[in-house]
């Protein structure tokens, strides 16, 4: 039993440990680990008994070995800049974990190049060429991503003059084993596995005390992993505990958090923001547009020609399934011992009703907005309209906010909770001009 007073510092172990899966004697600071290790047995003991997580303990790293229900395109890797990875990015980083796995103590930023791009040469589209500066990029962006995890560090020399010239550029990195065998857990072996639904979840029969224990960690890891849980996208069993059971009671104490309960389904709340992946309201102009548009809407559904609600359809991994499962490469399957896996969807879709907010609403509201505010967005995000509704609304999205149909988005209930946020623009201090600096050249 944890003391009172002790207590904040065993929920700060846990929040970071949830939102860190991977913690190393860097990452995400350098007092992550001694106090992961600190409560490593009631860590171990809660997070599996409740969510059916797996915690392992090395030398050098902390693992939280997670459990997947559904297929989540929300948690991406990023770059250093806050660019999402693409498939490229993806790509070297399997690929420059495989070439980590069979190096030694050191390795030259050169030689990891060459030896990814003999294995990036051999898949059919991808290929790496050290004389693009494209494909240096997205490289170094791999490695940067294992730098900051503390898998290589960084002994002599920049990655980013390599990128720049890699004739007159040089790295030198040292690689910590433990790290780079506990970046990449599959949680079932990748050559029984015909599709990325194979990952997920398989719910066992047994008694009924087994069942409802199952049901108890899915509705928690619901409420860790998702920024609101809809009782309309989940199935009976899981909305049920949400509203009634005990499950919301151990994440709040768990958390530190708050678990705020609405008609339409309960979210895990953080004032402090530090358990989240994507911090809201936040700074930068595709977060701060991202708020302007929530006022927006919530001034459109108020009004006397607010739109009709429509029926929100049920939530699928389908087509994220099958884009990943592109790129399975099928030759290497072993087809006798292959899991069949599961889909994505929930069992039981009650329905959801939600005002839809169509294209030219919402491109007409973003020229708008930056007509009145875009002397406070970022130059690149000022002149692209368009690309900055899309950002915005990607963002949205991932948040729960609101979804993506055909024809425009659909406003979700999570969307009310910051109609009535108040913001305020500050204008960015405008570019000297030419004028200006004669006027400060001493004759």
């Amino acid at each position: 039993m944890i003391s009172q007073f002790e207590l904040s510092s065993y929920q700060r172990a846990v929040r970071t440990l949830l939102i860190n899966p991977l913690i190393t004697e860097s990452h995400p600071d350098a007092r992550a680990l001694p106090l992961v290790r600190r409560w490593a047995d009631e860590l171990r003991d809660e997070l599996s008994r409740l969510f059916g997580y797996r915690l392992e303990l090395s030398a050098t790293t902390a693992r939280l070995v997670r459990v997947l229900d559904r297929i989540d395109g929300t948690q991406r890797a990023r770059t250093a800049t806050d660019r999402l990875f693409d498939r490229r990015r993806y790509a070297y980083l399997v690929l420059t974990l495989a070439a980590l796995g069979r190096g030694g103590a050191q390795l030259s930023l050169t030689e990891l190049a060459d030896t990814v791009a003999a294995d990036a040469g051999r898949i059919d589209g991808l290929g790496l060429s050290t004389e693009k500066p494209s494909d240096r990029s997205a490289f170094v962006d791999a490695v940067a991503w294992l730098e900051a995890r503390g898998a290589l560090r960084l002994a002599d020399g920049s990655a980013r003059r390599w990128v720049d010239d890699p004739n007159a550029g040089e790295a030198l990195y040292d690689i910590d084993r433990d790290v780079v065998f506990s970046v990449y857990r599959p949680s079932r072996v990748l050559q029984h596995i015909p599709s990325v639904t194979s990952l997920l979840k398989v719910s066992t029969a047994g008694s009924r005390d087994t069942r409802r224990q199952e049901v108890g960690q899915r509705a928690r890891r619901a409420l860790v992993e998702r920024p609101v849980v809809y009782f309309a996208e989940s199935d009976t069993d899981v909305a049920n505990v949400l509203r009634n059971g005990r499950a919301v009671d151990d994440v709040e104490r768990l958390t530190g958090c708050t678990v705020e309960r609405r008609a339409e389904g309960v979210a895990l709340l953080d004032p402090s923001g530090s358990f989240s992946d994507r911090r809201f309201p936040g700074t930068g102009t595709v977060a701060q547009t991202a708020l302007l548009l929530i006022g927006e809407i919530a001034d459109r559904l108020e009004s006397p020609d607010a739109p009709e609600p429509a029926r929100m359809s049920p939530p699928s991994g389908r087509a994220l399934a099958a884009e990943v499962d592109a790129g399975l490469p099928r030759a290497g399957i072993f087809e006798n011992l292959a899991d069949v896996g599961e889909t994505a969807e929930a069992s039981d879709f009650e329905g959801l009703e939600c005002p839809l907010l169509e294209t030219g609403w919402l491109t007409a509201s973003m020229s708008r907005l930056v007509e009145r505010y875009g002397s406070a967005f970022a130059a690149q995000w000022r002149a692209d309209p368009p690309r900055l509704l899309g950002a915005a609304l990607d963002l949205l999205a991932d948040l729960r906010m609101v979804a993506r149909v055909e024809g425009g988005v659909l406003a979700l209930p999570l969307l009310a909770r910051y109609r009535n946020v108040v913001f305020e623009v500050r204008k960015r201090k405008a570019e000297p001009t030419l004028f200006d600096l004669l006027e400060g050249t001493p004759e």
